[in-house]
This record gives C-alpha cells, sequence and structure tokens, in this order.
C-alpha cells in the first residue's frame, strides 16, 4: 500500500504541533526498548507536555484562556497532525511489525494529552475506531488487546466526552463479529463495555425499544428446478406439526421464521401470526426426527451425495482458523443445497431454537397473567410494554405448549440438559432486564450511607457477634439461710429442684414468649423477651436430644420448633421399635427416588407417598419442595415445603441448588438437592415427586 503524503496543510501550527509529536515518538521508542504493547508510557518517560507544547506552537497557556479560541485552536492543531502520523503509520506498517509499536506509543502519547487537557479527549478513541475499521479480525484482537490493557487509565478521566464513540467503537466492532463462531471475542467486548460504562448506565438500555431491521436474512424464495423441469415434490406443502416435512418443502417455510425472529412486531399482524405458528410447528416437528446425537460434523452418508454439493473438508485446522480471523463472519448460509446438511447440525438447530425461545418470551410477556404483573408499576416505559397489545388466551396456551416442546427438545442429548439449563438461565436474567427497562431504568446503585447509619450499623454487628450466655435460670438458694435446717434439707432434696421437666411445659412458656416479643413496646423490653425465648428453646431441644433427635434435621429455622412438641404416631412407633429391634431393612440402592406422577393428580401422588413413608419411615424420608406461594390450611413449613418468595427462590435457581424445578404457572417450585443430601447424610433415603411435564430441570 502506497503511504500517504504528509505536508502542514498550508498551516504552520500543524506543522509545529506534527514535529512535537514526532519527538514525542522519539523519545518513546529511546524510552520503550520492546515492541509490544506493554509496558505503557507514563508522564515521567515524557517530560513537561504542557511546557514542551507551549514552546512548540509559540505561546503560553493561560488558565484563563477563552475556550472557544485558543484551546479549541490547539485540539485542532493536534489532532490535524495526529491524524496524518496516525494514517502514515498504519498505510506503512503491518500491524503484525514490530515497527508498528509506533502506533501503541502515539496513542499512549494522546492519552497523556487528552489527561492534560491538551487535546480533543475523544481524540485516542477515534483513531482507535479507524484502526479497527482497517484491520482483519485477527488484527482487532490485537487492538483490543491494548484497549483493555489501557481500559482503566483511559476511562478514568473525561469520560462524557468519550462515552458516545466507546459505545459505537464496541458496537461497530460486535457487528462484525459472529458470536456463534467467535464468542470468545465478542465476550471480551461486552465485558469491556460493561466495566467502561458505571452501573446502571442507560447507554446501551435502548429504551424506545426499536429492533435492528437492517439486518436482513436473504434466502431463495423460488421453488427448486431441476434442467428447467420442475422437481418432483409432494402436492401437499401445507406446514403441519404433527408430520416432518421434506427439506426442500421445509426451506422456505424455516427461514421465513428469521423475518418473525427480527422483528417481532410483525406477529401483531393476524396472518403473519398464523404463518410463524404454522412454520414454528413444522420446523420443530423436522427437527424432531432428527437424532440429537449426531455430532455437528457431517459424516459420510450412506447414500452417495452428488458431487457438485460435497463439501470439501479436507483441509488443516490451521487454514480454517486463519480463515475465520482474516473474514467477515456471514450470518447464515442460505443455500438450498446446503440446507439439509445444515440442519443435521445439532449446533445450528440449537442456535434456531433459542431464537424461536426468546420470541415466544416476547409474545408470553403480552399475556393477560403478564400484564396484571406490570399493573405495580407507576410510570411503565409505554415503549416496550405495548400496553394496548394482549395475546388471546388461544395464543397464549399455544405459545406455552410450544415453549414445553422446545424445551423438552433441547434436553435431549448428553448435555442437553446443562445447556437447556444455560439457556433457561440466560432467558430468566433477560426478564429481569427487560423488566428494569420497563421501569423506566431505576437506578441500582444504593445511596450513600450516612455516617450515623454506619455507626449503628457495626454497633448493631458488634452486638449480634458478641458471645451470649445462655442464661440457666438458676432456683433460688436462699432458703439454705433459715434457721430450720430440717426444713431447709427437705426444700434442697425436692424432686422438683433437681428431676427433668416434661418436654411439653416449654411450649406454652415458648408460645408466651413469642407473645411478648409481638406486643414489646420497647427494645429492652422485647431484647428479654428474646432472651427468654432463647432460653426456654434451648432448654426444649435439651430435652428433646435425649428422646426425639431423629426431628432435629427438619428443623430449618431456629425460632420455629414446634415439631419437637408433636406426638409420633403409632406407625411411626411401631416402626421405630422395629429398627431398635433391628428388624429394619434398607435397599442396596441408597439414591433419591423420584416419583412421577403421569396418571392421576398430584393430591393423590403426594397422598401415596406419605403412606409409604409413615409405613417406612426408618428407611424413607419425602423431600419437601420449596414453592414460591402462600402456606394453605394445614400446611407446616419445613415439613410440607419450603415456602420461599420469588427473589430467593430465583437467588437459590442462579445459584444451582435445585436438582429440577418448575416455573410454568404461580405456583413455582422446585427441589433443593442440600435438602436431599441432608435426608441421606442422616441415614435416610430421599423420596422426591416430581412432575412429569418439567419446563426447567437439571436432572
Amino acid at each position: 500500500m502506497p503511504s500517504a503524503t504528509i505536508d502542514s496543510h498550508g498551516i504552520l501550527g500543524v506543522a509545529a504541533a506534527g514535529a512535537f509529536l514526532k519527538e514525542l515518538l522519539a523519545r518513546a521508542e529511546s524510552v520503550k526498548k520492546t515492541a509490544s504493547i506493554e509496558p505503557p508510557l507514563e508522564k515521567s518517560d515524557l517530560g513537561d507536555l504542557r511546557q514542551q507544547l507551549s514552546d512548540a506552537l509559540g505561546y503560553e497557556f493561560t488558565a484563563d484562556e477563552p475556550v472557544d479560541t485558543k484551546k479549541a485552536q490547539r485540539f485542532a492543531l493536534i489532532e490535524t497532525a495526529a491524524r496524518d502520523i496516525f494514517k502514515s503509520l498504519v498505510a506503512t506498517t503491518p500491524i503484525e511489525s514490530p515497527s508498528f509499536v509506533n502506533v501503541w506509543n502515539l496513542l499512549d502519547i494522546l492519552s497523556l494529552l487528552s489527561d492534560c487537557e491538551l487535546c480533543d479527549p475523544a481524540l485516542l478513541f477515534w483513531l482507535v475506531e479507524e484502526l479497527l475499521d482497517s484491520q482483519t479480525i485477527a488484527g482487532c484482537r490485537k487492538v483490543f488487546d491494548f484497549l483493555e490493557s489501557r481500559r482503566e487509565r483511559i476511562t478514568a478521566n473525561h469520560f462524557k466526552q468519550k462515552q458516545l464513540v466507546i459505545l459505537r467503537t464496541c458496537n461497530e466492532l460486535l457487528r462484525r463479529l459472529s458470536r456463534a463462531l467467535d464468542p470468545a471475542f465478542c465476550g471480551r467486548v461486552f465485558i469491556f463495555t460493561f466495566q467502561s460504562f458505571p452501573l446502571g448506565d442507560k447507554s446501551s438500555v435502548n429504551l424506545r425499544g426499536e429492533y435492528h431491521v437492517e439486518n436482513v436474512t436473504i434466502y431463495d424464495q423460488e421453488p427448486p428446478t431441476t434442467d428447467g423441469e420442475k422437481m418432483d415434490v409432494d402436492t401437499d406443502t401445507t406446514p403441519r406439526k404433527d408430520k416432518p416435512m421434506d427439506p426442500d418443502a421445509l426451506y422456505p417455510i424455516f427461514w421465513a421464521l428469521q423475518e418473525s425472529f427480527n422483528q417481532p412486531k410483525k406477529l401483531f399482524d393476524p396472518s403473519h401470526f398464523a404463518a410463524f405458528k404454522a412454520g414454528l410447528e413444522a420446523t420443530v416437528t423436522t427437527f424432531c426426527t432428527i437424532n440429537p446425537e449426531k455430532p455437528s460434523r457431517v459424516k459420510e452418508k450412506q447414500e452417495k451425495p452428488d458431487d457438485d454439493a460435497k463439501p470439501s473438508l479436507k483441509r488443516k485446522r490451521d487454514d480454517i482458523d486463519d480463515e475465520l480471523a482474516n473474514s467477515f463472519n456471514p450470518k447464515y448460509l442460505t443455500s438450498r443445497d446446503l440446507f439439509k446438511l445444515e440442519i443435521s447440525d445439532l449446533a445450528f438447530r440449537r442456535n434456531i431454537l433459542v431464537q424461536a425461545l426468546i420470541t415466544l418470551d416476547f409474545l408470553l410477556s403480552l399475556s393477560p397473567k403478564a400484564k396484571e404483573k406490570l399493573a405495580s408499576v407507576k410510570t411503565p416505559n409505554k415503549s416496550v410494554t405495548y400496553s394496548d397489545l394482549q395475546l388471546s388466551e388461544e395464543d397464549t396456551k399455544w405459545a406455552t405448549s410450544m415453549r414445553g416442546s422446545i424445551t423438552r427438545y433441547l434436553q435431549r442429548g448428553v448435555d442437553g440438559p446443562f445447556f437447556e439449563r444455560m439457556v433457561g438461565t440466560v432467558l430468566v436474567r433477560d426478564k429481569n432486564w427487560v423488566r428494569w427497562k420497563i421501569e423506566n431504568c431505576p437506578s441500582i446503585e444504593l445511596p450513600t450511607m450516612s455516617p450515623d447509619l454506619f455507626t449503628e450499623a457495626r454497633a448493631t454487628a458488634a452486638r449480634l457477634a458478641r458471645t451470649r450466655r445462655v442464661p440457666n435460670d438458676s432456683r433460688s438458694l436462699e432458703f439454705l439461710g433459715d434457721e430450720d435446717e430440717t426444713g431447709a434439707m427437705e426444700k434442697l432434696q425436692d424432686p422438683e429442684r433437681y428431676s427433668l421437666p416434661e418436654l411439653a411445659s416449654f411450649k406454652g412458656a415458648i408460645d408466651d414468649a413469642d407473645f411478648d416479643i409481638e406486643r414489646a413496646t420497647s427494645d429492652e423490653s422485647k431484647a428479654s423477651a428474646v432472651e427468654s425465648k432463647a432460653s426456654k428453646a434451648w432448654k426444649a431441644l435439651r430435652l428433646a436430644s435425649k428422646t426425639k433427635l431423629v426431628v432435629f434435621d427438619k428443623i430449618d429455622d431456629d425460632d420455629q420448633i414446634d415439631i419437637i412438641f408433636k406426638e409420633s404416631s403409632a406407625q411411626e412407633d411401631e416402626a421405630e421399635e422395629a429398627a431398635a429391634n433391628g428388624e429394619v431393612i434398607f435397599p442396596d440402592d441408597r439414591r433419591a427416588i423420584a416419583v412421577v406422577d403421569t396418571t392421576t393428580s398430584p393430591g393423590s401422588r403426594s397422598e401415596l407417598v406419605k403412606q409409604f413413608i409413615a409405613e417406612h419411615s426408618r428407611v424413607f424420608r419425602r423431600v419437601p419442595p420449596h414453592v414460591t406461594r402462600k402456606p394453605q390450611e394445614g400446611e407446616v413449613n419445613g415439613q410440607d415445603y419450603h415456602f420461599v418468595d420469588v427473589q430467593a427462590f430465583n437467588v437459590m435457581r442462579d445459584g444451582d441448588l435445585f436438582l429440577e424445578f418448575n416455573e410454568e404457572g404461580d405456583n413455582v417450585h422446585g427441589t433443593n438437592k442440600r435438602v436431599v443430601e441432608g435426608i441421606m447424610d442422616n441415614d435416610r433415603v430421599p423420596i422426591m415427586e416430581v412432575d412429569h411435564d418439567i419446563s426447567r430441570s437439571c436432572m
């Protein structure tokens, strides 16, 4: 490539600024001996930049100089000279050359000048944006290495003047990258953006709900022909959800789905929505006939393919990597000849079905139940709520059913459950971000804590962490000072003083303490009632440990120990007696048992499990699921279910604590693996009640 011609543009100031920058580059070359990006140049390496620029331009900088005159003129001179030098270096030096270190040095110099307010703060990113446009994907990786190594320094000052060009640069780079073929590089770009912008910044929120309508998928919409004649195809090309379609017939229906994925608001048109439902049903039905275990690489077919359609796979892996790194990645290969090979690829099918799940979630956000959940938002963002649109009950049932079908399909295969769980987690978190946008992006940063609040919190933490002595409520011994020694000894030998009280006697005392806590009128009286309850609860647990130690694993809340006061049933007593006599027989396989009911109601299943455990309580133990609903009459927390709120349930799910969970409907429930492990640690066999149609499963 011919080098660019550098001149002063007929302006003496440009020539002076160019000489100033070249002198700094020469000094940087003598200071930095390596040809790598690291280490960055420091201010101490270049001296007093303000004085040097003042000498070069021939005038002094003053604090009261007019912003619109000398400062703007200086910015323009530095920018023009920097662009000339930058273009010359990029045009004459490949990025792989050791001499390209001069470009990194120039960017470091501009960063230092920006911190001193000697050039435009955004100049560095303007040049980086042009540099990325001039490089291949492999070259962009090196440019991004520079940005990541300098991120903290180049974003520390004057960020408001830089944020727009930073966002534009990252978005333009993401448009060039394939998130399917180069997810690692895409992740680096996203992380750089997240780390650069402050928490809660709205720069990339898309508050108006605009879609990338320019992202159009082009495919062959003409019917297939051979030698000028029509091919022999089935006369019935209408999509059917119960019959897989021929690839040639499915081809236009399949690619037409991309229009709905790209512009989901078109689904508000009834005719378009009907075509989308038929096309998605036909696609899922056809996918279900393909073995998910099949590897993504195309294996040799039993039927010999045509020579023209045979792909050339005999290339070295290094050649393929170089080709991917040095080229733009297309969105899809939509050739009709490749369609049959594409849908045989598991990764391709998963990519399409994930898009379908995103679109279905968008539709379900318009259901009546979803609209009710938004009623609590005071001033919703009307651009993304579509308040005048609502999905019909029939369409809601279809979307829910189709979502379940796709979810079950993604669970197939060796790594299917893991992949589906990962996709489900991402989509659930995306719903939270959508809700945040609907609420007009309220601040997610906590306000600064006041000194008084901090002092109070520290004192409370110190008080809670202090070792507490449980009061022993010792009985009075004042009677020993009486003159009647015989009477004093009789009182001392009273059986009430040394015999253990009945366990049931503490239940009323604990209930009274709870009442005192609720009716306390001051902090002192409440603290006294809490301490009294702790003492009585500790004594009750000490007594229960002698006869009811087996129920301790059912206590989930230290404040709720009512289970130790319940009398065991006759069947449980017989089972315990049989265990004491050595008549308990454990199964050889002590792994958890999942009871799946496909024919009767869940209530019948639960009753069956309870009867079975009642007869074999020494061996089996029911696993109480975690649910997000309120307790019903007669249900005991920790025994029938673990009742938690939605936020706590989401935290446990994101922390991978559930063996399985179901989020369909309002009754969200799941089986916590820690509860199962706790039962197994107590030498019991866990029994789990699992729904047949699980929308989210980790099992």
